[in-house]
């Protein structure tokens, strides 16, 4: 390397910066993408570690993390799959509202729910207003806000109260 030093201090500065930086191709475009992953890591980052290879068939998607696998965790649009280094570009797939378990913790779709998760069915089984699983009675209860499309919820909606007369100030019978 450092023999190297003395060689690129003769080049001009325009041929350097062409050695270094290839014209209008960025960095990422340089790896060899496509190269199917001999140890089931994918991608550019993380696990992938710059290598830009791609998920084999039978662990078709390349997470966020640059792991090679399959199921929501690795293949969800929404939890960053690599679209680019899964091994189709149908590998990757967003959520179904209302059935695909939360990966996050988040559900619905107010709140914190963008994804419209729903929550497991063991543990954290109610899906609370602000858009998180739970199962605490802010979570749970329907009259606190309980999401029912995305997880349990308890008790009975307490319908308004009709027939009773609010005082009204500017009532002009006075």
């Amino acid at each position: 390397m450092l023999a190297l030093i003395p060689a690129l201090l003769l080049l001009p500065a325009v041929a350097l910066a062409g050695v270094l930086h290839p014209p209008n191709v960025p960095e990422l475009e340089t790896r060899a993408e496509g190269a199917v992953s001999p140890n089931k890591t994918c991608g550019m980052v993380l696990a992938g570690a710059n290598q830009g290879a791609t998920c084999p068939g039978e662990v078709a998607c390349c997470s966020q993390y640059g792991y090679c696998g399959t199921g929501d965790v690795y293949c969800l649009t929404t939890g960053g799959c690599q679209t680019r280094y899964s091994n189709t570009s149908a590998s990757c797939y967003a959520p179904k509202s209302g059935s695909t378990i939360s990966i996050d913790g988040t559900c619905g779709t107010t709140g914190a729910g963008k994804a419209g998760y729903k929550c497991p069915t063991t543990g954290a089984t109610c899906c609370s207003v602000a858009g998180y699983c739970g199962n605490t009675t802010e979570h749970c209860d329907v009259n606190n806000g309980c999401q029912t499309g995305f997880g349990t919820c308890t008790g009975t909606k307490t319908p308004p109260k009709t027939g009773t007369r609010s005082s009204n100030l500017f009532d002009e019978s006075n």
